[in-house]
């Protein structure tokens, strides 16, 4: 007799033992490893070449969890087996009742795998709880530093470091108010260190304060994440740059479905309006960094263009994943010009999450190989002095 088992208990129990269903339906391969909890390998469900834009989480309340940084595509511990096998939901159910064994075992075999997957369930409820008070706290850190920092950069490391790539803030009729500067934003990286004694070799973290542009990420109607880019001058030119540290730019979280709001319309009294007043059919301009964004803006000014509703994604996956007013009609996506198999496939994949929330999507990409909208910004007024 065919066992009444739910989706969610079918999902238990692979959770229970998933080890083994994950070597099963995303096999090892070469350049295969886990990291902080993560274990990379290739895609099953396509033709991947290389392992480091897919993994699944090990632990946690994202166990079972996978993402794949190329496609934007991610899912379950079923929706894994349902690309492995290049099926539908119906036929992963199938195949993984037939892993389980569920039409074969025997009640006490079932009874004690009832009993892992129950136990399994209740660790997972309390980490997602440890997940959900982590993201709030660092919501709250994020929030905390935007706030304390410098609301006017004219004339601080931001400003120089922006000039530098042909953004004048001052030109511009709204400055974005997003941006900020922090003198003394603490920097964290890791640190190997070795016993002299021992050879031993451990871990430590440690920090220090660096002069950074801090930018708010905002979903819906509240503050999600911070945007840190860390500064430093080049001590050769004096010029001021992107820090020469392992990840000049970093956030503290999650920040999936919200942006970096630079830029609104012109309200009817002159005043800007903010993503929320959008009026029906508007257009959104959405681009990956905060640099390419406030060029687009620097570029609509010398045009004479008026400003517009310009949001930065923070990175080109996000870009499927921006909420938007349901007011908006048209977006418009200023994509690097890359050629790369997987940066294509998150832009398709940004156009087609548009279209399906009913607007008309456009693309912008230079024809120039590898230029971004800012290098096109760069480019143009370099021609423009040199004309002069």
């Amino acid at each position: 007799m065919r066992q009444q088992v739910s989706i969610e208990d079918i999902k238990d129990r692979l959770l229970a033992q998933l080890d083994t269903v994950v070597h099963r339906y995303a096999p090892p391969a070469k350049g295969s490893h886990t990291t902080h909890g993560r274990y990379f390998t290739l895609n099953p469900g396509r033709a991947d070449r290389n392992v480091g834009s897919f993994c699944i989480h090990m632990g946690g309340p994202r166990a079972g969890r996978w993402k794949d940084y190329a496609s934007g595509e991610g899912g379950d511990i079923l929706d894994l087996i349902r690309i492995s096998c290049s099926t539908d939901a119906t036929g992963a159910i199938r195949e993984a009742r037939a892993f389980l064994g569920l039409d074969t075992e025997s009640p006490e075999l079932r009874r004690q795998r009832d009993q892992a997957a129950a136990e399994a369930k209740r660790r997972r409820a309390q980490d997602e709880a440890a997940r959900k008070r982590a993201e709030d706290k660092a919501r709250k850190r994020a929030e905390g530093l935007w706030l304390s920092a410098r609301e006017d950069v004219q004339g601080t490391p931001v400003d120089h470091y922006l000039r530098g790539r042909s953004i004048d803030l001052t030109t511009l009729p709204h400055p974005p108010r997003a941006i900020r500067f922090h003198p003394e934003c603490r920097y964290y990286e890791t640190v190997e260190l070795e016993d002299p004694e021992t050879g031993e070799v451990r871990e430590e973290t440690r920090w220090r304060p660096m002069p950074a542009m801090v930018t708010a990420i905002a979903r819906g109607t509240g503050i999600v994440d911070c945007h840190r880019t860390y500064l430093a001058r080049d001590p050769a030119t004096g010029l001021w740059g992107k820090a020469p540290v392992k990840a000049a730019k970093k956030v503290f979280t999650d920040y999936t479905g919200g942006s970096i709001r630079l830029c609104g319309e012109l309200g009817p009294r002159g005043g800007e309006l903010k993503l929320r007043q959008a009026p029906q059919g508007a257009t959104v301009w959405i681009t990956e960094g905060i640099e390419n964004a406030l060029s687009l803006m620097m570029i609509r000014r010398l045009r004479g263009q008026p400003p517009a509703f310009v949001v930065a994604a923070g990175s080109i996956w996000n870009m499927a994943n921006t909420e938007l007013p349901d007011t908006i009609g048209q977006v418009v996506l200023i994509a690097d010009s890359d050629e790369a198999e997987e940066a294509r496939a998150m832009l398709r994949r940004a156009e087609a999450f548009h279209a399906s929330k009913g607007r008309m999507v456009r693309t912008w990409k230079s024809t120039i190989p590898g230029e971004d909208l800012n290098d096109a910004l760069r480019r143009a007024m370099k021609e423009t002095e040199g004309a002069a």
